[in-house]
């Protein structure tokens, strides 16, 4: 016999979004697998995941709530802070409708259930300047659509117009590769929409009571669509994201070791006895470390033995843990906040980032390809920037719609400003068009224009078989991507970037920037200049060290 559920209670909510965040987790990396383009930043599931987490991790803290309209709000309060890459800023979105559709209540109903999957939607939608069918919004809007026709047909247990909206956000996905022909061309079905389905599923198992261990849920090989072979990739900050939480106490510090035949063994040995969630990757020439402990310092002068340090991230998680009881998002931050305006950009590599400090940027927050921030993240950034207006830019195509979150909140008298900026060197570029002594927004125009101006070209290596733009990619394929579409493959970076070039604009006339990688040698690099300033008479090509990670070379022309 089965029982009638005809409302949900406070409690109820919470258990169901431990139950979507445990199936979040365990399709994270079919989710990452799923993105389309095979360079290395499959990171969609692990972008929602954590913004998942940063929901659960406020409703947690807010034990005390007893409504599910409170607790929906807490959740979506704790996502928007933690939201990471477009992904992650949509699912924010989707959880910020759903609470306000339960807004006021103290328990959800059917009806009230139908409304906040309505508003999760219209939420969702609403993020995106320029909505597509067949993305996660198309699969949230099936589970909306879904649960109206239950409601409207006399559903009245909510557990049951749950599943329905479950099956209908299925249906969903299944057609995603019909509504968007990069999906079909690919052979998959969305992955964001993915992360949807197993956030909704989850859900709905724990409601239906079952709370053990996550269990597939039958979407892994669905339509064919889903290569469980591909679910095994994942994203290098895949390998942070379980010690990537604040732990109560103590510091979060993070560095890179340059060295020469370092063993990751030997420095997770020797962290391990002087700090906690040690997390190493890497190895022989760079390798990068992750510890939670007592005294940074102990562990800075471990890696110094080791080598030299760049990167050096510390952050004091028992204030970060304070604030965020207190309800306060305050670090580093000015005493006194001045008329005038600065620049906060997001770099990945130690090169960019000082290029982008020698420009004049106020704060630099790390972040790129593989490792979004988040929007709480570049509004502390923007904050200790010390000025009433702060130009943000994302430089990364992932990013623009987290930075333009951050620029929607409460900043206290400061005001954000983003700048779409779609790579570094594009960030570099708008940098040139700042100017601290005029307004923000003649800033504004001014570095989009100086931005816009350049064309971007991006070598990187595919991780694994895939089909972009109507040509089929192998895995170790060094791809040429020209302001976003692929131009050429080749067998290793210097030729991409020689085959890739000519689709550009480039002639005898332009100025041509490499900016070199972590992964490629100064000896390369300049082989490479030299090459190019011999194909291009007259042309100016300049060099410089980005060490951005994943991207070989990073090439614009103007």
């Amino acid at each position: 016999m089965t029982t009638s559920t005809t409302v949900l209670q406070g409690s109820d909510l919470r258990q169901a979004m431990l139950g979507a965040a445990s199936y979040m987790e365990l399709y994270r990396d079919a989710a990452n697998a799923l993105n389309v383009f095979p360079v290395p930043d499959g990171d969609t599931g692990t972008n929602m995941l954590l913004t998942l987490r940063a929901g659960i991790e406020q409703m947690n803290k807010d034990s005390h709530l007893e409504s599910a309209g409170d607790v929906a709000e807490s959740i979506a309060t704790g996502a928007f802070w933690g939201a990471r890459g477009n992904s992650g800023v949509i699912l924010s979105q989707l959880l910020r409708g759903f609470a306000d559709g339960v807004a006021g209540s103290v328990t959800i109903e059917t009806s009230d259930a139908v409304a906040a999957f309505r508003s999760a939607t219209d939420s969702a939608y609403g993020a995106v300047s320029q909505p597509r069918e067949g993305t996660m919004l198309s699969v949230i809007r099936g589970a909306s659509d879904a649960s109206i026709r239950a409601n409207d047909a006399g559903e009245r247990d909510v557990v049951a117009l749950w599943q329905v909206a479950y099956d209908g956000a299925i249906e969903a996905l299944a057609i995603t590769p019909e509504q968007l022909p990069v999906l079909k061309e690919a052979g998959v079905v969305d992955s964001g929409g993915l992360g949807v389905v197993a956030i909704i599923g989850g859900a709905l198992r724990h409601l239906q009571g079952d709370m053990g261990q996550a269990h597939d849920l039958g979407l892994r090989s669905m339509g064919n669509l889903i290569d469980p072979t591909q679910t095994s990739t994942v994203s290098i900050d895949s390998d942070f994201l379980d010690t990537h939480e604040e732990s109560e106490f103590g510091y979060c510090t993070q560095f890179v070791i340059h060295g020469r035949e370092l063993s990751v063994d030997v420095l997770r040995a020797g962290l391990d006895a002087i700090a906690e969630s040690t997390v190493i990757i890497g190895g022989g020439s760079a390798v990068r470390v992750h510890v939670h402990t007592e005294d940074p310092g102990a562990a800075l002068t471990f890696g110094v033995g080791y080598g030299d340090l760049d990167e050096v991230k510390i952050d004091n998680m028992s204030l970060q843990n304070r604030d965020w009881t207190t309800g306060h998002r305050e670090r580093a931050r000015p005493t006194e906040i001045r008329p005038g305006v600065s620049v906060v950009a997001v770099a990945s590599g130690p090169g960019f980032a000082a290029l982008f400090q020698d420009a004049g940027c106020a704060a630099i927050v790390p972040g790129g390809q593989t490792l979004n921030p988040s929007a709480s993240e570049i509004i502390d950034a923007a904050l200790s920037a010390g000025t009433t207006d702060v130009v943000v830019l994302p430089n990364n195509r992932n990013i623009i719609l987290t930075a333009g979150q951050a620029a929607e909140a409460d900043t206290e008298g400061v005001q954000l400003h983003v700048v779409n900026t779609r790579s570094m060197p594009e960030g570099t570029a708008a940098m040139l068009g700042f100017n601290p002594e005029i307004s923000v927004t003649d800033n504004i125009s001014s570095m989009d224009q100086a931005a816009t101006s350049i064309e971007t070209l991006e070598v990187t290596q595919a991780v694994r078989d895939s089909v972009v733009d109507g040509q089929q990619v192998r895995e170790g394929q060094f791809m040429a991507i020209l302001n976003g579409s692929l131009v050429a493959l080749a067998a290793d970076p210097e030729t991409a970037v020689q085959d890739g070039l000519p689709h550009s604009s480039v002639d005898d006339h332009s100025i041509i920037t490499l900016y070199w990688g972590e992964a490629v040698d100064e000896e390369r690099a300049t082989l490479l200049q030299e090459t190019l300033e011999s194909t291009y008479d007259g042309a100016e090509v300049d060099l410089y060290a980005g060490g951005q990670p994943y991207y070989p070379y990073l090439v614009s022309v103007e």
